[in-house]
């Protein structure tokens, strides 16, 4: 068995399963602190008013392999707790490089990054890296809902978003 035959056969037909039924999310990737980008406050740890926070890349469109949505099973009390949606997205590992995700085999460097997806915001949770076959197949991310506004102090984060939302279709494609 030739992997990199097997490989190739693996990926062609994720990326034919994308045209057909993938969807897309927005990736922002961080901006380490110390590299020219992302800076806190010595004191307070946040952001400072003028210059300061964390910054992120410009966004890249990712295409996915699958999303499954978890809406928090928790509610919305008057005491403060605010409900948070848990999205898990998978990725196929060439299509991170192509797109230009720097070092998407390396967990670490992604822990702080974030991703758009139907109007919400999300900030990786978990990152990991699956399937070996002499090369990385697969990227499976966890990641958990945030309020820009409300959790991102000083903080100039991603590139502000704008989605438009269509109508659902009066019956679905048929498979070829």
């Amino acid at each position: 068995m030739d992997t990199r035959r097997e490989l190739n056969l693996i990926r062609n037909k994720y990326h034919q399963y994308q045209r057909n039924s993938g969807e897309f999310v927005t990736w922002f990737e961080f901006i380490p602190f110390g590299q020219g980008g992302s800076t806190l406050d010595d004191v307070y740890d946040e952001g400072n008013m003028s210059t300061g926070g964390k910054k992120y890349k410009d966004g890249i469109v990712l295409p996915t392999l699958m999303i499954t949505e978890t809406e928090d099973t928790k509610r919305a009390i008057p005491e403060g707790r605010q409900p948070v949606q848990v999205l898990n997205a998978v990725f196929s590992i060439e299509d991170l490089r192509t797109a230009g995700v720097s070092q998407p085999f390396e967990y670490q460097r992604h822990l702080n990054d974030m991703f758009f997806y139907d109007a919400r915001y999300y900030g990786v949770s978990m990152y990991r890296v699956r399937g070996r076959a002499k090369d990385d197949v697969l990227v499976v991310v966890e990641g958990l809902e945030i309020y820009i506004d409300e959790e991102m102090v000083n903080d100039p984060g991603p590139e502000a978003m704008s989605t438009q939302d269509y109508p659902w279709p009066q019956k679905l494609p048929m498979a070829t």
